[in-house]
């Protein structure tokens, strides 16, 4: 009788075989090589797929082809948000911003987040409309770009009202300015 055994590495090396299984464990070892480079060749295509198709996601919009009413529209909520928070109160959306949206922005990560930017850079003074860009695939959502000057700081920071096809807005960031939206 034969019997296989291993010791306490997982690889299968130290195996006692019978000859005349050996060829066959040879054959399988090949076979296991193979497909875990092909698994790894496939996950570096995958990779690179997605590296080269995914990347200029958005576009900027010219500045003939924006719509300034949705500019007007995104800097009065913006600054609304941003006066009403500076007093200490949460900013109450209404149908001006998606379900979701309204479901996601209580009023404690309002405040939460506020009192961090207070602490970074100080309370909110103004903004300043910079540019729109559109989302390749999703012609109907619209990201208006604005810059925001608070009292400690230095360099602006952006501001992003993202506004869906039914002229709602559906995203609101605080984040360091970028001058490409493409870019990581």
């Amino acid at each position: 009788m034969y019997k296989a055994f291993h010791t306490q590495r997982d690889d299968y090396s130290s195996m006692v075989i019978p000859k005349a299984f050996g060829t066959i464990w040879q054959k399988l070892k090949v076979i296991i090589n193979m497909k875990k480079q092909k698994i790894i060749i496939l996950t570096v295509l995958l990779f690179s797929f997605q590296i080269t198709f995914c990347q200029n996601k958005f576009e900027k919009l010219p500045e003939q082809k924006t719509d300034k009413g949705k500019i007007e529209f995104a800097s009065k909520i913006a600054c609304s948000y941003f006066e009403t928070l500076k007093t200490g109160n949460h900013y109450d959306f209404k149908d001006e911003a998606t379900i979701q949206f309204k479901k996601s922005m209580t009023p404690e990560l309002q405040m939460q987040s506020y009192l961090q930017i207070k602490q970074a850079v100080g309370n909110f003074k103004s903004i300043y409309y910079s540019e729109t860009w559109i989302e390749n695939e999703k012609r109907g959502i619209e990201i208006i770009r604005f810059k925001g000057k608070f009292e400690r700081s230095i360099v602006p920071l952006e501001i992003r009202v993202v506004i869906n096809s039914s002229n709602k807005i559906a995203g609101f960031w605080i984040k360091p300015w970028k001058d490409n939206l493409n870019e990581s």
